[in-house]
């Protein structure tokens, strides 16, 4: 899968909505914003949106007057393009002009879930990269094995594995297995906050 080019297609399918970035609907999308921004209290905070989009967080984060300083990084230059439209307060960026820029929180919500030629490599490397460039979190989703059926172009992981490759780099660590996206539905993803300090 051309990943660049799927969601390409999607942002001119479904336009600047919840669909394009992959998500059922935005009360499902913004359910998991949620539960990524309760790592700590963001106001006054420098955040990094991994795999921003069109800058829905920004958003979420703006409704709920959550004061932020926000940069948005995509592989997707029309979804960077739409978000600083949107954002002209943010800033909005291909990762590579970043530097070696840190920040306080970064975060990532469904970057890992398509399937790729090798999805553990991607995230454990995405998720050590992010770490060393935050000041005091990360926090990221991924999909659970522990579900009753899975989508063979999603990438499953175990929670196990996961929260054992992350303390690998911290010793700070909280799995959040408990929370439902659908009313009715098992949990079928988690979240990981990992923490530079206690």
């Amino acid at each position: 899968m051309d990943i660049r080019e799927h969601y390409r297609q999607r942002l001119e399918l479904f336009g600047d909505t919840a669909e394009a970035a992959q998500y059922s609907d935005r009360e499902t999308q913004e359910k998991r914003f949620a539960i990524l921004t309760d790592i700590a209290p963001l106001n006054g905070s420098r955040i990094l949106d991994f795999g921003s989009g069109t800058g829905h967080l920004a958003t979420y984060l703006k409704n709920r007057n959550i004061d932020v300083e926000y940069t948005g990084v995509d592989i997707v230059p029309e979804l960077l393009a739409c978000g600083r439209e949107k954002h002209p307060e943010h800033r909005f960026e291909l990762w590579e002009n970043l530097g070696d820029e840190t920040f306080d929180y970064a975060f990532v919500s469904g970057v890992f879930n398509n399937r790729t030629t090798n999805n553990r490599a991607f995230y454990q490397n995405t998720v050590s990269q992010l770490f060393s460039r935050v000041q005091r979190g990360l926090a990221f989703n991924l999909m659970s094995t522990y579900v009753d059926y899975q989508d063979e172009e999603l990438f499953y992981e175990t929670p196990e594995d996961a929260f054992s490759y992350v303390k690998q780099l911290t010793p700070t660590v909280t799995l959040r297995h408990d929370y439902q996206i659908k009313d009715n539905v098992i949990p079928f993803e988690y979240a990981i906050y990992a923490y530079k300090q206690p």
